[in-house]
């Protein structure tokens, strides 16, 4: 985004965002990003779950995509 004076605000957006239908990726694809077994893949991925567990989460990696149970 930039400001124009005359204009006002100018938001610059890329054609393949303009052209989004689909509001919501799947959790399948949220999981590759964030999810566990990429966690653990990296030095800093493996703090962040360090982290999470030495503050006691329950959920160590919201984005996962569990084959069982209420999010299958």
């Amino acid at each position: 985004m930039r400001s124009n004076k005359r204009r006002g605000l100018v938001v610059t957006a890329k054609k393949y965002t303009l052209c989004q239908t689909k509001r919501h990726r799947s959790r399948k694809s949220l999981a590759r990003t964030h999810g566990f077994r990429k966690r653990m893949s990296t030095t800093v991925g493996r703090a962040v779950i360090k982290r999470r567990r030495a503050k006691g989460r329950w959920a160590l990696c919201t984005k996962t995509n569990p084959n069982s149970g209420k999010r299958a």
